[in-house]
């Protein structure tokens, strides 16, 4: 597949990546969700780091996609004035990958743009395509375990965690600031000792 700019499409090391601009634009333009709606709100900030959060909801109001993003406000020139918009696209972007609307990768241009403008070294953009290649093929086991971790059920996030493989685990284990798919509260979760202990628990089983 060849990238067409004209359309929102951004070709990077051989792959077509969506920018947020054209997601909204396909979402807007969908007959199947001319009555649905997209919110987002502040999750938290404070001088060092924003989170936002985006939801998708059908006609009837109905939660249907959901998607984070986190930037920190030093993580570049733009981010110290405008990391709350930064992270509004990133997560609305996501939002729509979530409910199906990502192209061929999860990870929209903006933001693949944004780790190489960061990264610049060629380790940190093969990290980056690791990782969204793991997001995309366990998708739902991601899903299960951000649930889980907001009900504060840390036996099935163990479990869903576990049921990943090691190289999976690794490539998921990415900063939130450079694209990774869990927050920094996730994170401190899965690095906590509730879960450890419930990670113990379920390996005994």
């Amino acid at each position: 597949m060849k990238a067409d700019p004209s359309k929102g499409e951004v070709s990077i090391h051989g792959k077509v990546y969506l920018t947020v601009a054209r997601r909204i634009d396909d979402f807007r333009k969908s007959e199947k969700f001319s009555s649905w709606s997209i919110e987002t709100e502040l999750v938290s900030t404070d001088n060092s780091l924003v989170v936002m959060k985006a939801t998708i909801k059908d006609e009837s109001g109905r939660v249907i996609s959901t998607g984070f993003a986190e930037e920190d406000r030093s993580y570049g020139k733009i981010n110290r004035t405008s990391a709350i918009e930064n992270a509004e696209t990133s997560c609305v972007g996501r939002a729509l990958s979530f409910l199906g609307m990502a192209g061929t990768e999860i990870a929209s241009a903006d933001e693949v743009a944004n780790a190489i403008a960061h990264g610049g070294a060629k380790d940190s953009m093969d990290s980056l395509l690791a990782h969204n290649e793991a997001l995309r093929n366990n998708l739902e086991s991601i899903n299960y375990i951000k649930e889980g971790i907001a009900a504060g059920d840390m036996l099935a996030v163990a479990e869903a965690w576990g049921e990943l493989d090691n190289e999976t685990r690794e490539a998921l284990w990415r900063a939130p600031s450079n694209g990774g798919v869990f927050t920094t509260e996730e994170r401190k979760t899965l690095k906590s000792d509730d879960f450890f202990n419930a990670r113990k628990t379920v390996i005994a089983a």
